[in-house]
Parts: structure tokens; sequence; C-alpha cells
């Protein structure tokens, strides 16, 4: 069975773990039934070891990579080199970190937080990428960010983008994928952690909180992209039982 690390940035609040698990579970329900997964939170422990994987992800998180410490430098590093021989994914923190490896720059996103289900667009390069295999030209997806990649990194290829955020996913060579939305979460998972963040969505997101929540609806198709990462980047068979 092919192995996938999962490097864990932080950890949902407290009312979500307890509802859903932490995000290693999220990405678990939809992938650990066909990979072996590894969870490692790198603000913990040491890195293992990368050749031992078949390829590598990293999670979102509370943290902010404009807040930067010791252990997101040398994350940063670790999934660049690993990168070399095998696949490499970053979702929302994940992303930026990735984005700020590679030179490009992320700011807080002067439109507030991007919150709730948004719809963001392919680029003619995003309809041809290997990750977004089957999908349509527009789909919804379900995001929770302050943060955001402003300007791509050099050599980069831009996939994806909408009006909130220019840099919705980009591609670097052949191994590395990054987008700033979450294909790991459903909209239960969305609007429980909206719930939670009631009064900061309020304070500082378009229409507050009421706004983000009366935009959650499902995002199924956005799951195919990590059936796409397995199956098109890992090289495993087609997953026939899920419609992709």
């Amino acid at each position: 069975m092919r192995r996938v690390l999962i490097l864990q940035a932080g950890s949902a609040p407290s009312p979500v773990r307890a509802r859903f698990g932490d995000y290693p579970h999220w990405f678990a329900r939809l992938m650990g039934f066909r990979v072996e997964l590894s969870v490692v939170r790198p603000y913990e422990r040491a890195l293992p070891f990368s050749g031992r994987f078949h390829g590598i992800l990293m999670t979102g998180s509370p943290r902010s990579v404009l807040e930067p410490e010791p252990w997101m430098e040398r994350t940063a590093a670790y999934l660049i080199d690993a990168a070399r021989t095998r696949p490499v994914l970053g979702v929302c923190f994940g992303h930026q970190l990735l984005a700020i490896a590679l030179g490009a720059r992320v700011e807080k996103n002067p439109r507030g937080p991007e919150a709730g289900t948004a719809v963001i667009h392919l680029t003619r390069a995003g309809t041809r990428d290997p990750l977004f295999a089957g999908l349509p030209l527009e789909f919804p997806v379900q995001q929770t960010h302050e943060d955001h990649v402003s300007e791509l990194p050099p050599g980069a290829t831009l996939l994806a983008k909408n009006g909130f955020s220019p840099v919705q996913a980009f591609a670097v060579g052949d191994a590395i994928r990054c987008v700033q939305f979450h294909p790991e979460m459903d909209a239960p998972r969305s609007r429980c952690l909206a719930g939670v963040r009631t009064h900061r969505l309020d304070a500082q997101a378009p229409g507050g909180s009421r706004a983000v929540l009366s935009s959650i609806r499902e995002t199924k198709p956005a799951e195919r992209i990590l059936a796409n990462w397995l199956e098109r980047f890992l090289n495993l068979p087609r997953d026939k039982s899920r419609g992709f």
C-alpha cells in the first residue's frame, strides 16, 4: 500500500475536534481507505525521513505564515527537498508556506477573511492539470483563511483563482501542487468551524458570520482533487466507487 505523510500544521478548535476530529481525520475520511497515512506535527517533533513515503501533504492551520516560527522554515525546506523525488500537496497554510519558500508574496488579505463556500475558476492551465482532471471550469469549495498568496512564486503556474484571492491554486514542476481552499472539508465541518468563529467573522468578514454561514453548501466535486492527487501523482488505480 502507498504511504502518505500528513504534516499537521495546527489543530481545529476544540468544539470542532469534539464533533469531527482534528484535521488529519478530515483527510483520512477521503484517503485513509486507499493509502497508509502517517501524521506528524512538525512543531512538536522532528520530521521523518521523507524517503519512507510516496507522497507528502501539509494541512491548514490557525497559525499564520506571517508570524514565522523556527519549525516553519525547517518544514518548508523539508517539503522542497522532498518534492525532488515525490509529490507534495500544500493545503491552505501548506499552500502559503510553500509559496513563501518558493519566493512568492503572502500577505493578509485586505478584503478580510475568505470563509464559508466560495466558487473558484480554473485557468486554462488548470483545466489541463491532472490535479483538476474531470472538474468543471468553475466549482464551489470550502474556505477559511485570512492570509493569501498575492503573487505567484517565480516559475509557478497559476491553476485557479477567484475575485477574492488571485492565487487559489498553483503548480511548480511535476511534483508540487498547492491549493488555498480545503478539498478535505465538507459543509458540516465548514458550518461548525464558522460557528465557533462567529465573533471574529462578525468583526472581520464581509457581511459577518451570517453571510458566511448562509454561503455554505456541499462541495462534493472538490473532493475529487484528493482522489486526483492519489491517482495522478501517486499512481493509485481509479476509485470507481465514488463516481470519480
